[in-house]
């Protein structure tokens, strides 16, 4: 989230992941993803330091005839922030974060191919180049009442993306939030936020080549807890404005329908504390993605998408300062026609399982 939790005079955490992800459809399709998340964090005082680095392996099979699968390395993220308490009663966070390129770049058609939709897998990157997001983050409370504002700007250095994108250089972005916190009493939370994000031109060999639509963001959530129960819910919604794209003259202009339909979110979590080392929860999650502008006859048209996600978990600290997680869930995505099946509706089943293992020093 965006407010800043209460840091530590000295903490090191280490986590470790295994996730797997399954998924195949009713035109045969299927894909598979291991993602192997190591992160550590150090926090001393008032700063925190944080590394994010990880192994996935991808397999990707196209109705038995196409198959592709590759792993490697992913960037690793690197996390700076320092939180300044009370400067004239306000509270203030500030972010460097950076992505270093260890991973995969210059994609072969192999490495192309493994790549999932995102709604599919989490993980739909090999590697990009080295980027810089410094980010502000403004924060104020009162009794019951907390206002947060933040903005940021991520510098993204060019790299080669693959044979045919050589000298690649993806546009700045730069993002605003807001957010409204209220607690009408210790067991409630009430939240909104807003945020508003801008991209600028991708370039390939110096010349523009794609723009971004604007990104609007509108959410609001709510949590209950009270012992033993924690409820969570979480409600968002996106709307993007028209891509810019390469004409045949070679400048780039507005496409002439929106090709992103609105996106609506529901997240819900409900948490029970079998006592004080171990604890079950389940969550529920829908996403529903409107039809693009185009019409139905447009090569560039994408129907309605909904998904429904059902999961179970387990945690439990061990030891004094060592805590496992198990998570496993189930999706349903169903597509109408789109761009890359625009003859036929279909529906993919999928199944994660996700283990992480957390130790204190």
């Amino acid at each position: 989230g965006m407010l800043p939790v209460a840091l530590y005079a000295k903490d090191i955490t280490c986590s470790a992941g295994f996730n797997y992800y399954y998924w195949e459809s009713t035109k045969r399709e299927k894909g598979q993803q291991f993602y192997t998340p190591i992160s550590i964090e150090v926090t001393l005082k008032d700063f925190t330091f944080r590394v994010l680095a990880g192994y996935m392996y991808n397999y990707y099979d196209a109705q038995g005839r196409d198959s592709h699968d590759t792993d490697d390395i992913l960037d690793t993220k690197v996390n700076l922030s320092y939180y300044a308490e009370d400067i004239l009663g306000i509270d203030v966070l500030l972010g460097l974060d950076f992505n270093i390129p260890t991973g995969r770049t210059n994609l072969s058609d192999e490495d192309i191919g493994a790549l999932m939709d995102p709604d599919l897998v989490p993980i739909t990157t090999w590697g990009e180049g080295f980027d810089v997001n410094p980010t502000i983050t403004f924060v104020k409370s009162w009794e019951k009442i907390v206002v947060g504002v933040s903005g940021g700007f991520l510098w993204r250095d060019e790299y080669d993306y693959s044979k045919e994108f050589e000298d690649y250089d993806p546009g700045d972005i730069w993002r605003v939030t807001a957010e409204f916190r209220y607690y009408p009493t210790d067991s409630w939370l009430l939240r909104l936020y807003s945020a508003y994000t801008w991209y600028e031109e991708d370039e390939v060999d110096g010349d523009d080549f794609y723009e971004p639509g604007d990104l609007l963001e509108f959410g609001a959530g709510i949590v209950y807890e009270r012992a033993p129960w924690r409820f969570s819910m979480a409600f968002s919604s996106y709307f993007r404005d028209k891509d810019r794209m390469e004409t045949a003259a070679g400048n780039i202009r507005n496409e002439d329908h929106n090709s992103y339909g609105d996106e609506f979110l529901l997240r819900n979590t409900l948490r029970y504390s079998i006592s004080e080392k171990q604890s079950v929860f389940g969550l529920l999650n829908f996403m529903r993605i409107e039809p693009n502008g185009y019409s139905h006859e447009d090569k560039f048209y994408r129907g309605r998408r909904q998904k429904a996600e059902a999961g179970l978990g387990w945690q439990w600290k061990f030891a004094r300062d060592y805590r496992f997680q198990l998570i496993s869930s189930l999706y349903l995505l169903h597509d109408e026609e789109t761009a890359d099946h625009p003859d036929s509706n279909r529906t993919y089943r999928g199944a994660s399982i996700r283990i992480g293992l957390t130790t204190h020093f």
